[in-house]
């Protein structure tokens, strides 16, 4: 019979890690792998993923998580996609098929060898750059009819109750971030953050899925924001347009992330890379014209087209409306806090 490429892999996706005495809940086995797997296809679906390179991105969690909500009844296990993620593989007739194989960030290598390292999100995002699928699979994800075959064979073993759930025009809950971070009032977004935190501080894998959920609104703020400055740095102009996808442009969170919890339009600032580091270092600031600022407490060449102190007192861009500019109080509190006055 010739080699059907196809059905190799609906053979693979039926043949997922879902049991095991230590996975089984409740009679229900654990559905992290093949909820991966069909969130893979999504992403494929919706053009987050268009090669044999899987980076583990906002989109992908967000599709994950969303994809669990809709197929896994509560009390079932938690959306963690960290594990799912590294041990991702199937097994025939006793033998382990590894499609799916990671690719460390430098210096990395052995930590992934380590399977007890891999359990946290944080520890994946950190030591791994991407997993590599075969190049045929990504091949065959492209195909849009490839594509409904290999998603109806995972919901058929795995969720035969969902056969009928629309999966393709899922696209998780970034849309709706989105609108908090342009319209939410910064003081109720915060709160809605710390309570998530408190809500889900008990547990390991609540504080993990607390993690994840950071993960996803920080993609939304880091799409959002530079198209709000119409992809340009908002104090050098810089803007890249190209036909591949390639960003030269940073959202830059005014107050830290980590001290304001606080992902709204107006705690943010398009910059260039270069810029962005300056700014979060406090070599620069914003004062309230919306003009830079420059440090005094530093030095560098002046034989350069790039110096940092040739900005002083330029005009920064701001977005077309006014209610999306940046917050008067919180660059003042950048200057009375990070500025190297």
């Amino acid at each position: 019979m010739p080699f059907n490429p196809l059905q190799y892999y609906v053979d693979l996706f039926q043949n997922l890690r879902v049991d095991g005495a230590s996975l089984k809940k409740n009679g229900f086995v654990a559905p992290h792998q093949p909820i991966l797997v069909l969130s893979l296809i999504q992403a494929f679906e919706r053009g987050f993923v268009s090669n044999e390179k899987i980076y583990l991105t906002p989109e992908l969690v967000d599709l994950f998580t969303t994809n669990w909500s809709m197929l896994v009844p509560k009390g079932n296990y938690n959306p963690t996609i960290a594990l799912p993620f590294y041990h991702l593989k199937s097994r025939i007739k006793g033998k382990t098929v590894r499609w799916w194989r990671l690719i460390a960030n430098p210096g990395c290598e052995l930590l992934i060898e380590s399977a007890g390292s891999m359990r946290s999100f944080r520890n994946i995002t950190a030591a791994v750059d991407h997993a590599e699928i075969d190049l045929e699979l990504a091949i065959i994800l492209s195909n849009r009819e490839d594509r409904a075959v290999l998603r109806q064979a995972v919901l058929q073993k795995y969720f035969p109750n969902k056969l009928g759930i629309n999966l393709i025009n899922i696209g998780g809950n970034f849309d709706e971030i989105s609108n908090k971070i342009m319209n939410e009032d910064p003081a109720e977004y915060i709160a809605d953050i710390r309570e998530l935190k408190e809500r889900m501080s008990g547990s390991e894998q609540e504080r993990e899925l607390f993690q994840q959920e950071i993960f996803i609104r920080s993609g939304a703020f880091k799409r959002d924001i530079p198209k709000y400055y119409g992809y340009s740095c908002a104090i050098s102009r810089l803007k890249v347009d190209a036909i591949f996808s390639v960003s030269m442009i940073d959202a830059c969170h005014i107050i830290p992330f980590s001290k304001s919890y606080d992902d709204t339009i107006r705690n943010g600032l398009a910059l260039c890379p270069n810029l962005h580091r300056a700014f979060d270092r406090g070599l620069i600031s914003i004062n309230d014209n919306f003009e830079v600022i420059v440090s005094e407490r530093f030095t560098e060449s002046t034989d350069t087209l790039y110096s940092i102190k040739q900005l002083a007192g330029r005009q920064i861009l701001l977005p077309d409306e006014m209610r999306f500019y940046p917050s008067e109080s919180n660059l003042n509190w950048h200057r009375n806090n990070i500025f190297q006055a």
